[in-house]
């Protein structure tokens, strides 16, 4: 068990959240219940507790982020033993090099059973990223972390991520519950007020990127 391991019982839908690997990577689980049709949202270190997740279910799709390394340990593996077809951002396979079976874009449906989320792509962390959206609650990879976006390597780089979050997730209702891609949880709410602290102490910085935090 990880230490921010979750599941929450919706009307319509389960929701597994995994904490796993070295790097506290989370993986996400969704199960239609009327029809126990689900998707993977990302393939973090290891295989086994991701297919334990999905018993008893029928694994849909699985649908990635992002493909940094360590979001993608178990793919192939996952791929394989599920026969799941794997949808990415079109950027995100020009950038990694992956081949997904099907692509997702921005405003794209995803259904699987009486389930349909939104994909959302919000470009920073790496060009493709991706979110995905059910009505309160947003799988938003590492697009946004409490404390902070995403890790990113230049410039440029940090004020795309942070337009990107001002206008693709702070938009969103303000108890919509984020689950990052590695870590703990936090609230569209508590974010706003995070990002609106970092403007007003006039940041970012002049040729700031990185791991940059809200608080500086």
């Amino acid at each position: 068990m990880g230490e921010f391991d979750q599941r929450v019982d919706l009307l319509e839908l389960t929701f597994q959240k995994l904490n796993i690997g070295p790097y506290s990577n989370n993986v996400y689980v969704l199960t239609c219940k009327a029809t126990k049709e689900c998707v993977i949202i990302d393939t973090s270190y290891s295989a086994e507790p991701i297919l334990a997740a999905c018993e008893g279910a029928v694994p849909k799709y699985i649908l990635q982020t992002h493909c940094h390394g360590d979001h993608i340990d178990a793919l192939d593996e996952v791929r394989k033993r599920t026969g799941a077809p794997m949808g990415q951002h079109p950027e995100d396979a020009k950038e990694f090099g992956t081949r997904p079976d099907f692509q997702i874009n921005d405003g794209d449906a995803v259904s699987f059973g009486r389930i349909s989320l939104r994909a959302i792509h919000t470009p920073g962390h790496c060009r493709g990223m991706l979110m995905f959206l059910f009505p309160g609650h947003c799988v938003c990879g590492d697009t946004i972390f409490p404390g902070g976006p995403g890790k990113t390597w230049n410039h440029d780089q940090l004020l795309q991520s942070i337009d990107t979050i001002k206008n693709k997730v702070l938009t969103l209702p303000d108890e919509t519950v984020l689950y990052p891609g590695h870590g703990a949880n936090s609230t569209v709410a508590a974010s706003k007020k995070e990002v609106t602290a970092f403007e007003a102490a006039g940041r970012p910085n002049a040729g700031e990127f990185g791991d940059v935090t809200w608080d500086g």
